[in-house]
């Protein structure tokens, strides 16, 4: 490692991944960027889970392990960033893998343009086929911030995952953001981020492989908690950019969100149905009516709302 402190942290909340765990710390022992540190938050796992981690943390003194009790991701998340010592933090689920150049071609772009964040094109893995379909194909581009943020917001060319990208530490500590416990915490977390960045570096190299279970767009466990953490991501972003006073500059770009929203809600709904206590009709009609209420209220009256009251229920 370069002096004491490495190039890169990554942070991995690790609960229950099965099998997948071993694929995922094998495919980051073998990066060709070796200086790096591995903090492995194992959130309160009940499978082999914290052995696989603990075992990595015997091998390779670049890993280390935290045990906490299980809740959400974001305070997993939360505890690696704090125990982070890195330049850049990456973070990377515990099912899902990396390819062998994924954090050095994503610290050149940073490093080479002066960038607080970098970003990299990634692949679907489906456990059901056992196959990789390409997710999202990225280029060597480097943006301005607001550039980089508008893109963010229509969730498309540069998606809210807070994996596949490289944040500088620096972004989280001066700007005391921390990822929210909730389910989709990422597309409430990372405007925030892209909003602090001076520079954002995209690099064409496809190089996180992203686990899903199915080859269908489905959710394995949707409930209603999950389609209301969904819907309360556009109120959270709109919130913060009328506190920065750029939601005007940014409120066309965020209605695309919105709008993937607004027409995911019925197939979300109908994932939950077991769940829920009232008809579907009525809960995708009062989901929708929330979604459009978050972008006609004055700010304001915004500020009011009570995003813990459910909406789907």
């Amino acid at each position: 490692m370069s002096g004491s402190e490495p190039l890169v942290s990554i942070v991995i909340p690790a609960y229950n991944c099965g099998g997948m765990f071993d694929k995922c710390i094998a495919s980051i022992r073998t990066q060709s960027l070796e200086d790096f540190e591995v903090i492995i938050i194992n959130n309160g796992s009940t499978d082999g889970t914290a052995e696989t981690a603990r075992r990595a943390a015997r091998e390779d003194k670049r890993f280390r392990v935290t045990d906490m009790p299980h809740g959400m991701a974001g305070s997993a998340r939360n505890a690696g960033i704090s125990a982070a010592r890195g330049e850049y933090i990456a973070f990377v689920d515990g099912d899902d893998c990396i390819a062998p150049q994924y954090l050095e071609r994503l610290y050149r772009a940073a490093r080479d343009n002066g960038a607080d964040i970098s970003v990299c094109g990634f692949d679907y893995y489906f456990l059901n086929r056992e196959k990789l379909r390409r997710g999202l194909s990225a280029k060597e581009t480097l943006y301005t911030r607001d550039e980089a943020l508008g893109l963010l917001l229509q969730d498309t060319k540069i998606k809210f995952y807070l994996w596949g990208k490289l944040f500088r530490r620096s972004l989280f500590e001066e700007h005391d953001i921390t990822i929210p416990d909730m389910y989709y915490e990422d597309a409430a977390a990372v405007p925030r981020l892209f909003w602090f960045a001076n520079k954002v570096a995209s690099t064409d190299y496809c190089g996180y492989h992203y686990t899903r279970a199915f080859s269908k767009y489905t959710e394995v466990r949707m409930t209603p908690g999950r389609v209301n953490d969904y819907i309360n991501t556009v109120p959270m972003i709109r919130l913060f950019l009328e506190e920065q006073g750029a939601y005007d500059k940014f409120k066309g770009k965020l209605r695309i969100h919105v709008f993937h929203v607004y027409y995911a809600v019925p197939s979300m709904v109908k994932q939950s149905a077991q769940e829920n206590k009232r008809p579907a009709k009525e809960n995708i009609s009062m989901a929708r009516a929330k979604l459009r209420l978050c972008l006609k209220l004055p700010y304001e009256r915004l500020k009011g709302l009570d995003l813990e009251k459910p909406v789907v229920e």
